[in-house]
């Protein structure tokens, strides 16, 4: 084995000297030689050979062919049809695709400030920005700290954030919802000015509702079958919300003006979210069109 890793270490030699005598435009970087251990360099070497079974030597693939800036990748399969979230004190929450976030995906150092995101989305000033993964992780941030280095790029697995004035550990992979917290407070609960970017970055709890069956007779073998279809749901529960878990009556109160008056028993289990761009107290023991919309306060007696 020794003797095969210093027959590659003298192949580096050769190639780095000989590429010279045979036009090559570059020169193997002899660094690599004290960098590396030897059977690192030795597998690298059995990796190329074998390549080149199948592939022509000019269109071996380095690290630039799939990566850009900070490891963003540049791929034909990233799943750009797939989108985030943006949630929070925003004009128009909702879904964004990714391919409207970074459309020219396949031109090299793609990538798009987070700053000119919010801006594109209407966000101009706010008080922090979240980003949160698919995998529970999250990076909130202040104007303040953010430049026009801060910067979403395509990765396998959608988007990720990076920034080089930002410790690495800020940065974050597989964005899955973007939550603005902003300047304005126009929701009132218990007396006390929030809005819902606020009340998203709070305790959470995740419903289910309007759960059924339904069920479908095959064609082929005259069996019916059923399955169990609904939907989740995340909000801020309303009993961290209000002053005495214990209340007896909830009145609410929509941007219109329009009061409704709950008792603690049509409450169990409220949350607050967002829906459709709306602030919205969904009641799971009621069906969704008695969910109250646009609320604008709260308060329990």
């Amino acid at each position: 084995m020794r003797n095969r890793q210093w027959i590659f270490a003298a192949a580096a030699l050769v190639v780095g000297v000989g590429g010279l005598v045979f036009g090559a435009t570059q020169v193997a970087p002899m660094r690599v030689l004290t960098h590396y251990p030897l059977s690192v360099l030795a597998e690298e070497a059995q990796t190329m050979d074998e390549c080149a079974e199948c592939h022509e030597a000019e269109y071996f693939h380095t690290c630039n062919t799939c990566h850009d800036d900070h490891g963003a990748i540049e791929m034909e399969n990233v799943p750009f049809y797939a989108g985030i979230m943006l949630e929070g004190d925003v004009p128009t929450p909702g879904y964004v695709l990714l391919d409207d976030i970074l459309p020219y995906r396949d031109q090299p150092y793609t990538h798009l400030p987070l700053l000119d995101f919010l801006a594109n989305q209407g966000v101009t000033e706010f008080e922090s920005v979240t980003l949160a993964s698919l995998d529970g992780g999250f990076v909130t941030l202040t104007p303040e700290n953010l430049t026009a280095e801060a910067l979403l790029m395509p990765y396998e697995d959608g988007i990720r954030f990076a920034a080089e004035n930002l410790h690495i550990s800020a940065w974050i992979k597989g964005i899955r919802r973007v939550i603005v917290v902003g300047a304005s407070t126009p929701l009132q609960i218990e007396g006390q000015a929030t809005s819902i970017g606020r009340l998203l970055l709070g305790p959470s709890l995740e419903l289910t509702v309007e759960q059924t069956s339904v069920m479908l007779q095959s064609e082929d073998d005259g069996k019916v079958r059923q399955a169990q279809a609904g939907a989740r749901i995340i909000g801020a529960p309303l009993t961290a919300l209000v002053h005495d878990p214990a209340f007896t009556q909830l009145m609410v109160r929509d941007s219109a003006g329009k009061e409704t008056r709950l008792s603690a028993e049509e409450t169990r289990g409220a949350v607050i979210a967002q829906l459709r761009g709306q602030v919205t107290l969904v009641l799971p023991e009621r069906g969704r069109a008695q969910w109250i919309t646009d609320v604008a306060l709260l308060e329990s007696k």
